[in-house]
């Protein structure tokens, strides 16, 4: 039975822990002035508008209003709880976690969501122990050992294997007594004619698809039979969980060699990822499709700007390569492609190259996008056929057209000249000609940059206007959390603020002061923040992260707390002259003399 997480430890792991490390796990960071920004990893956005205080231990999103501290970041991404997300950070830190601390969540939880991610949990342990632990696996466990898949390899993908039996896993979590309306949602299950359920994966090698933060929330299972007339893969369908178009599988195994080596290398199939990962080429993922979405993007975006695409080798490979790189558009990336030699996929490749050629492949054989195109036009013609030379050519500056850079524009123009036997000046002179077309068909706005625009424009604008009343509050507050004797003062005169937030987050702090003799001392953002809801963390991360002076005025104190004492007053005063307009309007003279003396006596009180 796990025991409730002492402060003591809470306080420890807050003590070891940076919140920059954490955070750059799962976004890449810059740094800009004193803070390091990069895109949010909570909303979609084309300019970083995701800030982290390494001083304060604190992140803030300007755009989506978001922020907290490390273990709030932990919350929010991987959807746990307070004492989940300490242990998470904790073991992220290699801090030893004690067993009484860990979270064992044995019963299945309330929320549809959290069932279907226990189920996937106990169906993919359930996999594995009857590939390596029982005879029904031996089949499929020897083809994975025959595709030198070692043991420590097959537990690091928690490959296990389904047997060909209709009812294993429906009579496994009836057992559990799991409702009828949960088994249909989660996507483990089909149904025949009559409704009735059965296993959906059978007689294959299951392997685990995850999310970003390492939750199984589907499954591909690989059929033994290659003769067999069903699909070679079987995925899982859609749930609550499972998503194909946000999902990259290995991905959160991927995250850490991504950032550091700058780049991820899209493979065309989950083996391939594998037998990469086993060949010590770690920053691979896979997509759930032929091309990637735009989620799927945005995920990358936030760990490299550079994607290398690594296909078969083989014509169905190549032609999938080259209709990858007509879909990958997207100008916030770097493309290179990784040519398989001798038509091998991958796996192939590394079984009979061995795994230090293939990692020198992907780190010196990427070939820049132009290069492979230009490769696979050649492919088609006859370069010593006129008609063919002329197609080629035409193919050719299409696409060395949309390149930027001089020197490359350049360097490709020389290639073709070369192929063609045709001087260079000859093939520049077609490229003008070829631009100046392509200037009188532009149409006057592009779409997609119009999009952009206003993505960015919506993103970097939505910074709130405060009255003056709400800005002095915000004011007001920011300098008693960081200067004691701005709040002793506050708390002396029985201070209220007039909005609940601010003195909710008031209240918190005085308490928090006084639990921990905190009186004359700074206060720590990122411990206090523990006490505090979810909105409240929220907006004091707001207020942290604005741009204020390092030094308070008495003269300005004095003059929030006047624009918050008086607020009940300006308040009369807008209603007054509400209905003194009203008064008008139906000519009662009278009542606007009494409302015009109600003015004139707030405004004296007012200005004293």
């Amino acid at each position: 039975m796990a025991t409730r997480i002492p402060q003591e430890f809470i306080d420890e792991v807050t003590s070891k822990t940076n919140i920059v490390d954490v955070i750059s796990k799962y976004v890449q960071l810059k740094k800009s002035g004193k803070n390091l920004f990069g895109l949010c990893p909570f909303h979609e956005e084309r300019t970083p508008s995701f800030s982290v205080a390494e001083d304060k231990q604190i992140f803030h999103c300007f755009s989506c209003g978001r922020g907290g501290n490390v273990y709030k970041f932990i919350m929010e991404m991987e959807n746990k709880t307070f004492p989940e997300a300490v242990i998470e950070v904790a073991q992220m830190g290699n801090i030893s976690v004690p067993d009484q601390y860990e979270a064992r969540n044995e019963q299945y939880q309330n929320s549809d969501s959290q069932t279907l991610l226990k189920m996937y949990s106990d169906a993919a342990k359930l996999y594995s122990h009857i590939l390596m632990k029982t005879e029904n696996g031996t089949p499929a466990l020897k083809y994975l050992r025959n595709r030198d898949l070692e043991d420590d390899l097959i537990q690091t993908f928690g490959i296990g294997y389904a047997p060909n039996n209709n009812n294993l896993l429906l009579q496994f979590f009836k057992d559990r007594d799991i409702s009828e309306e949960i088994l249909r949602k989660s996507g483990l299950f089909a149904e025949n004619q009559e409704g009735e359920l059965f296993d959906r994966f059978r007689d294959r090698v299951m392997i685990p698809i995850t999310d970003e933060s390492g939750n199984i929330i589907a499954f591909s299972g690989r059929i033994l039979d290659k003769e067999a007339s069903t699909a070679k893969y079987l995925n899982s369908p859609e749930t609550e969980i499972f998503n194909k178009g946000k999902t990259l599988f290995n991905l959160n195994n991927a995250k850490r060699e991504i950032r550091e080596k700058g780049n991820v290398i899209l493979f065309e199939g989950f083996m391939d990822v594998i037998s990469a990962y086993k060949a010590g080429v770690t920053n691979g993922v896979a997509s759930m499709g032929t091309s990637l979405t735009d989620q799927q993007l945005y995920v990358l975006s936030r760990l490299t700007n550079k994607i290398n695409v690594c296909y078969d080798g083989d014509d169905p490979g190549v032609e999938a390569t080259y209709r990858a790189l007509t879909q990958l558009t997207d100008e916030r990336f770097n493309y290179g492609v990784i040519s398989i030699p001798d038509k091998k996929d991958p796996d192939e490749y590394i079984r009979s190259e061995g795994p230090e050629k293939f990692q020198s492949l992907t780190n010196n054989g990427v070939q820049t996008p132009i290069a492979f195109i230009l490769n696979y036009f050649k492919r088609n013609y006859n370069l010593n056929n006129e008609h063919d030379q002329l197609e080629f050519l035409n193919q050719s500056l299409q696409e060395i057209v949309k390149l930027q850079s001089p020197v490359e524009i350049d360097m490709y123009v020389g290639k073709v000249a070369d192929e063609m036997h045709v001087s260079k000046d000859a093939i520049n002179k077609e490229l003008d000609s070829l631009r100046r077309q392509q200037e009188i068909q532009k149409p006057a706005n592009n779409y997609k940059d119009v999009q952009q625009k206003t993505l960015e424009k919506t993103t970097s604008s939505v910074r709130q206007k405060y009255g003056r009343l709400e800005k002095s509050e915000r004011f007001l507050l920011y300098w008693a959390i960081n200067y004691p004797e701005i709040r002793i003062n506050l708390k002396g005169n029985g201070f209220r603020f007039v909005h609940q937030n601010y003195q909710r987050i008031f209240d918190s702090l005085l308490s928090y002061v006084e639990q921990q003799d905190l009186n004359e001392e700074e206060i720590n953002i990122s411990d206090f923040m523990n006490l505090l809801t979810d909105d409240d963390k929220n907006l004091l991360a707001e207020l942290e992260m604005m741009n204020m002076p390092e030094e308070y005025t008495d003269q300005e104190i004095d003059d929030y707390i006047n624009n918050v004492k008086n607020s009940s007053l300006e308040d009369q005063l807008e209603e007054i002259q509400e209905q003194l307009k009203k008064a008008a309007m139906v000519g009662d003279n009278q009542l606007q003399l009494q409302l015009t003396q109600k003015l004139i006596d707030v405004r004296r009180i007012l200005s004293n």
